[in-house]
């Protein structure tokens, strides 16, 4: 059995087997990333869907349920909900008993994130000072609270993009990629896309994302270990399933993807059993049966879940809460050419700036040869159509105030395994350009991490009132203007604040200088949290009277913690 040191260029007809020092490879990729977006992360909500999510936790965590309610953010969201029933601006929905009030988001990613929430508890009561501190800030006229909840919650997607990178590392191995190359496609993924972005940030794409992921690692080692004619751990088909379940509760927006990805597991369970009778096991039919029910059962489950707190939250199994907000008829009326035009090529939401590499991904699925790379390719494109569909014909096909196109980060992994291939192929000058690519790539990133999307956002929105006073449709209208206008585009506009900043001239800045508008006014961000370095979670710590160095040291722990791991796993 070919193994991925001696496996070329997925020249194997067979997937690859992970021995203990490619796992340390992945393993060393994780610490690196868990490292340098931990260091990046923005703890507190960056957003108001973002904060409406935690208002859930926080409602889990202290024992009252979905509703929300019970602090002073989410009493001001259950008020403003029944002051203004029909207002888009608060994602949240009155229940079925008329008199509580829920948020329109997925139940999963609210479920995750109690544990969580109760470690940052037991860390507010050891830090009473800085949550009183915390306490006395206010947004829009709101006071805030839990802090360390806050942060702790805020934690999850830096560390799940980095498991996410982690499996991008492990799926390159099961490819036959060599252990450097496959290291080289964690990193690329993690710190050339807008994956560092999104992991910093705190919407529930990213959680999604690696559900979906994780996933699809699990059907791969599911076929390897039948390939071998050895059957798949009963533990890997559970997870697998539950890791869809939970993708669904989510973002049921990904139920189109978690459709493919069990077709292709379901699958691979048939095909396989039939194929490659199992050592030791009979009948062969009942252990089929049994595997298939280890896999769908807990995905069912997630299903059963999904509508069950639907129907207890409004009184209908299939209401999630969103009610006209996607049934209006503009919202899928969007013309689906022109939405996959913009997310490939608009300067500010277009793949092509925010994951340069993905221009070589295509050379690498003609080299992804035999049974298991036919199988990689068809699935990628599977699940890319799927991810990529219910977005294109939608009127925010930009995914609104956030860093890139977060609709997409889904298909991002799965794509990135194509740039993997091309880039082990590839040779002499064509690397060298692909290299470039991946810096390209990486500065967009930085900008976008070093200077907050929520700052350039309300800085591009200023300007555009200059640039368009009389606009239909006011600042929603402006906002799309944004992201197509190579003045106001997200990654150069980030670095030119970051600039100004540098040059230690302030928070005042010249709409002329920093976004080309014909008429000149001076430009001050809004909140405290989008101005300097606030939006990092450890500087905005310091700020509170809180120490840096618990996050610092965490930080460098996972830094030294990779170097070793990397040493161990004799990367050549």
């Amino acid at each position: 059995m070919a193994t991925p040191a001696h496996s070329k260029h997925l020249g194997v007809r067979r997937f690859a087997r992970i021995r203990r020092g490619e796992r340390l490879v992945a393993r060393a990729l994780f610490c690196f990333l868990a490292a340098v977006y931990l260091l990046a992360a923005t703890g507190l909500p960056d957003h108001n869907d973002s904060e409406t999510e935690y208002q859930t936790t926080s409602a889990l965590g202290r024992g009252q349920g979905f509703a929300l309610g019970g602090t002073p953010e989410s009493d001001a969201l259950v008020a403003y909900r029944f002051a203004q029933p029909d207002s888009p601006l608060i994602p949240a929905k009155v229940g079925r008993d008329g008199s509580s009030v829920y948020s329109w988001f997925g139940t999963g990613q609210a479920l995750s994130a109690v544990p969580l929430y109760w470690v940052g508890k037991g860390l507010g009561a050891l830090f009473p000072g800085v949550e009183q501190r915390f306490a006395e800030r206010t947004t829009m006229g709101i006071h805030r609270s839990e802090y360390y909840a806050h942060l702790l919650v805020g934690m999850r997607n830096p560390l799940l993009g980095a498991v996410t990178a982690w499996l991008v590392v492990l799926c390159a191995l099961r490819l036959g990629l060599t252990r450097r190359f496959a290291f080289l496609a964690g990193l690329t993924y993690g710190l050339c896309t807008f994956a560092l972005p999104q992991a910093r940030s705190t919407l529930s794409d990213v959680q999604a994302t690696t559900c979906l992921f994780g996933a699809f690692y699990l059907i791969l080692t599911a076929r390897e270990f039948l390939e071998r004619a050895r059957r798949p751990a009963k533990k890997h088909l559970i997870v697998a399933g539950l890791l869809l379940a939970m993708a669904f509760l989510t973002r049921v927006v990904t139920a189109p993807a978690i459709a493919v990805l069990a077709l292709a597991m379901v699958g691979v369970l048939v095909r396989g059993h039939r194929l490659s009778p199992i050592h030791g096991e009979s009948p062969p039919r009942k252990v089929l049966l049994r595997d298939l029910a280890a896999f769908c059962l807990p995905a069912l489950g997630g299903v059963l879940l999904f509508l069950g707190f639907n129907y207890l939250r409004f009184g209908e199994a299939l209401e999630t809460g969103y009610g006209d907000v996607v049934g209006a008829d503009s919202f899928f009326a969007f013309s689906p050419w022109v939405g996959l035009l913009l997310l490939c090529f608009a300067p500010g939401k277009g793949l092509v700036f925010l994951a340069p590499g993905l221009l070589i991904a295509p050379l690498g699925w003609p080299w992804s040869e035999g049974g298991a790379g036919r199988f990689f390719c068809w699935t990628t494109l599977a699940v890319s159509v799927a991810v990529f569909a219910p977005v294109v014909a939608t009127e925010t096909w930009h995914g609104a105030w956030t860093f890139g196109p977060r609709y997409l980060l889904p298909a991002l992994p799965f794509l990135w395994l194509g740039v993997a291939i091309a880039f082990e192929r590839l040779q002499g000058r064509a690397r060298l350009g692909a290299a470039a690519l991946m810096l390209v790539g990486a500065v967009v990133a930085l900008g976008g991490t070093l200077t907050d999307h929520m700052t350039h956002q309300d800085l591009a929105v200023q300007a555009a009132r200059l640039d368009w006073p009389d606009q239909p449709g006011g600042d929603d209208a402006r906002f799309q203007n944004i992201q197509t206008d190579l003045r106001y585009a997200a990654p150069w506009a980030h670095w030119r604040i970051l600039r100004h900043r540098v040059a230690g001239l302030g928070e005042q800045f010249s709409s002329a200088d920093l976004f080309y508008t014909e008429a000149d006014a001076v430009l001050t961000p809004g909140p405290d949290q989008h101005k300097g370095f606030t939006h990092l979670a450890w500087v905005d710590h310091a700020r509170l009277g809180g120490s840096s160095w618990p996050i610092l040291f965490v930080v460098a722990g996972f830094l030294a913690l990779g170097a070793r791991l990397l040493a161990s796993a004799r990367i050549h």
